[in-house]
């Protein structure tokens, strides 16, 4: 007779989900408010993105986590031709360096 099967291991501890920061929030927003285009999209987008990066998953993967953030975000402006490609570009710039700010000051 063999004894109790062995059960898994329970977690210890959970895993934390970083948060975006507070200033980090108030960036993306002047960094959207700043666009030349007022389209409620927009907003949405910019929404979309805060949540997402509030969902990212362990600090590990942070970084592979905003750029998959950020790409979505950037992806749903251009379908939508919201804004010319060059401003594409230099938005993305800009939330690329503010992620790194993000993953620099957790």
């Amino acid at each position: 007779m063999t004894g109790p099967a062995e059960q898994p291991a329970l977690p210890t501890a959970t895993e934390d989900t970083p948060e975006v920061p507070g200033w980090a929030e108030k960036s993306v927003r002047d960094i959207f408010a700043a666009l030349p285009v007022t389209d409620t999209r927009l907003d949405a987008i910019r929404d979309g993105y805060l949540d997402c990066l509030a969902g990212a998953g362990r600090t590990q993967d942070l970084d592979m986590e905003h750029d998959r953030c950020r790409l979505r975000a950037i992806a749903a402006i251009g379908e939508n031709g919201l804004l010319p490609a060059a401003q594409v570009k230099d938005l993305d710039q800009r939330l690329a360096a503010l992620e790194a700010d993000i993953t620099a000051n957790l």
